[in-house]
């Protein structure tokens, strides 16, 4: 249920994301239980990416003995549905403090629900909606505005709904009018980054997403030297690299720059400003630093990096399923491992 709390003096204060994600349908476990099965299950994640890239097709290995994980399905779309079946155990489980800590990270993982429902309503593909939806985390009212109807009244729903958490979501129908779905996609992802920032948060989530931020940044940066572009709207604050330094290496027309600040966010240096040596070791920096923050058996950075660890595979999948014809070196490089 989306709830409005008020200040004292009777002032709208702005939800907090848990109030855009379903209601828990069970009480939960205590943490420490919790903790112990996520332990479990981070154990049989994908350990060596080799026998995948180099061995049989990732359908066949998924059906082997050898996979102990949580993916069931051997499809593209199959693996994004594990996905949000294996949020959906994660969320059943949690007590409702634990969701209300989490909640910022499932919301963040759920625009890829939204972004994707979106798209089918705009192809006039509403019936396609259904599979997208039933594993979703979304509240009742979002799953409603995004299971049919026209895209537009669609986008002006999430716009409303999103407003409780930020006034940074007005405008979002004009968006989607003038510059479409793509930017619309953009703009979402990006105002919920910035919106996120502005509520309390556990450190290892904050963490996170400011060094989201900064991979996202990082990847303007570069797009729009390679497309010889000057807008410097594109860059979103929050991020450890100001924005001020990144218009200026904009200005500067500086490629290799990337290499610096990939560097300097990341902590791996890449070879070549090269586009997918830059993301993939912006991504990479991000699952090291999580590993990092998972290694104590009894934190909450455990359940984190679990979940951004599954996010990873089911991505590295996705890769291998969609690269089944291309050269297998050019596959490894992006992976991230």
């Amino acid at each position: 249920m989306t709830r409005t709390v008020r200040h004292r003096d009777g002032a709208p204060e702005t939800i907090l994301p848990r109030g855009l994600l379903e209601r828990g349908r069970t009480g939960g476990y205590p943490v420490e239980y919790l903790l112990s099965r996520v332990r479990g299950r981070r154990s049989r994640l994908i350990p060596d990416w080799k026998p995948l890239i180099y061995g049989a097709p990732p359908a066949e290995y998924l059906a082997s003995p050898q996979y102990h994980g949580f993916i069931r399905e051997r499809s593209l779309d199959g693996l994004w549905q594990s996905l949000q079946q294996e949020h959906q155990w994660i969320f059943s489980q949690l007590d409702e403090g634990m969701r209300r800590m989490l909640a910022p990270y499932f919301l963040y993982a759920e625009l890829r629900s939204i972004t994707v429902c979106l798209r089918m309503l705009e192809g006039e593909k509403a019936q396609e909606t259904a599979p997208v939806l039933a594993g979703s985390l979304l509240c009742g009212k979002l799953k409603q505005a995004l299971s049919g109807g026209e895209a537009d009244a669609a986008v002006a729903a999430v716009e409303e709904l999103f407003c409780g958490i930020s006034p940074a979501f007005r405008g979002m129908q004009e968006v989607h009018e003038k510059k479409g779905m793509r930017e619309l996609e953009q703009q979402l992802v990006g105002r919920y980054l910035g919106a996120v920032l502005k509520q309390p948060l556990h450190p290892v989530l904050r963490e996170l997403f400011v060094r989201i931020i900064d991979a996202r940044n990082i990847l303007s940066l570069y797009k729009s030297l390679r497309l010889a572009s000057r807008d410097d709207s594109i860059f979103l604050p929050g991020g450890t690299i100001p924005v001020e330094r990144l218009r200026d290496l904009q200005e500067r027309d500086d490629l290799f720059a990337a290499v610096t600040l990939v560097r300097q966010a990341a902590g791996i240096t890449i070879a070549a400003p090269e586009p997918t040596q830059v993301e993939v070791a912006l991504y990479r920096g991000i699952t090291r630093f999580l590993k990092r923050e998972g290694r104590d058996p009894l934190s909450v950075g455990l359940i984190i990096d679990y979940l951004w660890r599954c996010s990873m595979e089911v991505t590295n999948l996705s890769v291998l399923f969609a690269g089944k014809d291309l050269e297998r070196e050019a596959i490894a490089a992006e992976l991230v491992q």
